[in-house]
């Protein structure tokens, strides 16, 4: 599953597919900024999740390897 999961996000990096959230820059709120903006940032994205579940519950982490796994999810249409 470790394998499956960090070929997602170095693949999906590669290919422009990981997930887009913000934070709040802590370093300029540490300063005394009060409205601190905000950092963009790219994440594992949410909708691998069910299918790295599906992937466990059907028995495919014993069958496949991590690089299949992730392959398979990363062609998988968006849900």
């Amino acid at each position: 599953m470790a394998d499956a999961i960090c070929r997602l996000v170095v693949h999906g990096a590669e290919l422009g597919e990981l997930e887009r959230y913000y934070i709040v820059d802590v370093e300029a709120r540490a300063r005394g900024v009060v409205d601190a903006p905000l950092l963009e940032r790219r994440g594992f994205r949410r909708e691998w999740l069910p299918r790295l579940a599906r992937a466990a519950d059907t028995g495919a982490m014993s069958r496949m390897t991590g690089k299949q796994i992730a392959d398979r999810i990363l062609q998988a249409p968006a849900d």
